[in-house]
């Protein structure tokens, strides 16, 4: 036993100022990365790439770069800017508080990516991974908390202010890192949501008092590049929605291809809430219109259950809102309905 400990004392400072020294110049390192430079080479490089198709212009700004624990780096005042596809309105931002990306070292060390993130944004938080093995990709994302109201591209997509706590779960894999061959699926809950506050004007004619929709639920299931939607509805006190179809995938989001329906109800309950109600949606038991059905399309969506119904039709990021009242029967060739913001 003493032969074998001084043969470990012998030979421990061969293996030992070895390991001391790596281990050392790898924490060095680190703490004097020039995370700065790393910050404008990022911002550069993204900014510089070009679009596909007619994709809007984007612009990526970080306030501050810096290391977190060894193998990562930490975010803050991430924003995205992109541009409006109207001339003369604002660009769309994203913001993002603060990130917090960890890259695993010994994955590299067999040629893949392994990545995990903490992402506080939206007044909530984004905790997944993301991996790449040779050429498959895979994400893993887990929501928690984020505010609706704070998500200004849905905001815009609405056209009214929004209320209400996302939470839930995102998992796809990209065969070959295509989204035209992913499979997956989606599950989303959004707890208290209310659109409207009075004051805030649909298509800048109607003030819609706030509305209870509840809890909104969305499911959909992903397979060969097609998000098939299986469960889109709420009930709250003041509106039924009900919604149904499908997004064929594409590498860049807002080209991704929609075909969908969505169908709301208002209750009786909320139209006799109050006089602008009534004026707005019409007196429960009267048949006087209210004055959002003298809208020409608003008029065309409403079916005969009292169910405003649209078709949502053509790239995401360009959606077209297609009345669907009636027989439900839509135009063939998409109608120009201009902007989305007709949209309940």
């Amino acid at each position: 036993m003493k032969e074998r400990l001084l043969k470990l004392v012998k030979y421990a400072p061969l293996v030992g100022y070895p390991l001391f020294y790596l281990t050392c110049l790898f924490v060095f390192a680190v703490m004097t990365f020039p995370y700065d430079k790393l910050k404008q080479r990022v911002v550069a490089s993204f900014n510089a790439q070009p679009r596909p198709g007619g994709a809007a212009q984007e612009e990526l700004q970080i306030d501050e770069m810096s290391g977190y624990w060894l193998s990562g780096v930490r975010l803050k005042g991430v924003r995205l800017m992109t541009a409006s596809s109207e001339p003369g309105k604002p660009p769309t931002k994203i913001e993002v508080e603060e990130a917090t990306v960890r890259y695993s070292v010994l994955s590299a060390l067999i040629g893949n990516t392994d990545v995990s993130f903490d992402v506080l944004a939206f007044g909530g938080e984004a905790i997944g991974s993301y991996q790449a093995h040779g050429k498959d990709r895979a994400f893993d994302v887990k929501l928690d908390a984020v505010d609706l109201g704070e998500i200004d591209p849905l905001v815009e997509l609405v056209g009214v202010p929004l209320q209400g706590k996302l939470r839930g779960t995102v998992k796809l894999t990209l065969p070959e890192g295509k989204a035209s061959k992913a499979t997956g699926s989606v599950s989303l809950e959004a707890a208290g949501v209310a659109v409207g506050d009075g004051k805030a004007k649909i298509k800048g004619a109607f003030a819609l008092p706030k509305v209870d929709v509840g809890t909104l639920t969305f499911a959909a299931d992903v397979k060969e590049g097609a998000l098939k939607i299986s469960k889109l509805a709420a009930g709250g006190k003041d509106l039924e929605l009900q919604g149904d179809g499908r997004v064929t995938l594409r590498d860049a989001p807002a080209d991704s291809l929609c075909d969908g329906q969505i169908r709301f109800k208002v209750n009786d309950a909320y139209r006799a809430k109050s006089d602008a109600t009534k004026g707005l949606f019409g007196t429960p038991g009267s048949t006087a219109p209210g004055a959002i059905d003298f809208d020409p399309k608003v008029k065309q969506s409403k079916r005969a259950d009292g169910f405003y119904a649209w078709t949502l039709r053509g790239p995401v990021g360009r959606l077209e809102f297609i009345p669907a009242g009636g027989t439900g029967i839509v135009p063939a060739l998409p109608l120009n309905l201009g902007s989305p913001k007709v949209a309940p």
